[in-house]
């Protein structure tokens, strides 16, 4: 599926993914709790790529960190701003198969949930690079782990994504854009893909 396909997907989506928003939440937070030490101690903003409804965003922030999220689609863009609103999160709308409109080394941590599986090898070269591009320190992403999990396949078959590709290779691919990737498994499901860019 083309970028334009995808962001098109995801605007028509977008009003159901915002029904998930208080429980998403409440996980992040939990996994924050739980595995921030895995975090450099020197992190101070944070880019949140493909931020959707703002829930990764919103626990980054309540944990005093400077968070930008950005979306490709308006509507997400719309749900974000609104659930974002008491925050001290900024939000705005950009592409990463586009240049985004950040500055070179511009975040400490970029962060990423459910975002690289979606597009193909192609798609998540772009990532990789924009993501090497505008960030200094260290790449996160909350990602599928390998796993044979029937409802996850048949979720990702209609939403078009490329999970039967990235997941078997997603180690690999990642240490050929990342100098050091470490892995930490969250659930029998998802885990975090921890990356360095220096």
């Amino acid at each position: 599926m083309g970028n334009r396909a995808h962001v098109l997907l995801f605007s028509v989506i977008a009003p159901f993914y915002n029904v998930a928003f208080r429980s998403q939440l409440k996980n992040y937070r939990r996994l924050l709790k739980e595995y921030r030490s895995l975090i450099g101690e020197d992190i101070e903003s944070v880019l949140d790529i493909g931020c959707g409804t703002g829930a990764l965003a919103k626990a980054f922030d309540e944990l005093g960190y400077r968070v930008t999220a950005v979306d490709a689609s308006i509507s997400m863009v719309a749900i974000a701003r609104h659930n974002l609103k008491e925050s001290g999160v900024k939000v705005v709308q950009g592409d990463f198969f586009e240049k985004l409109p950040f500055e070179d080394n511009s975040f400490d941590l970029l962060v990423a949930s459910y975002v690289v599986h979606g597009h193909k090898i192609e798609g998540r070269e772009k990532f990789y690079k924009e993501s090497r591009r505008i960030c200094r320190k260290e790449v996160l992403i909350h990602e599928f782990f390998p796993n044979r999990n029937r409802l996850v396949y048949v979720v990702e078959f209609f939403e078009r994504s490329d999970y039967e590709n990235f997941v078997p290779k997603a180690f690999e691919e990642l240490k050929e854009n990342f100098p050091v990737v470490k892995g930490v498994r969250l659930s029998s499901t998802t885990g975090w893909y921890l990356c360095r860019c220096d």
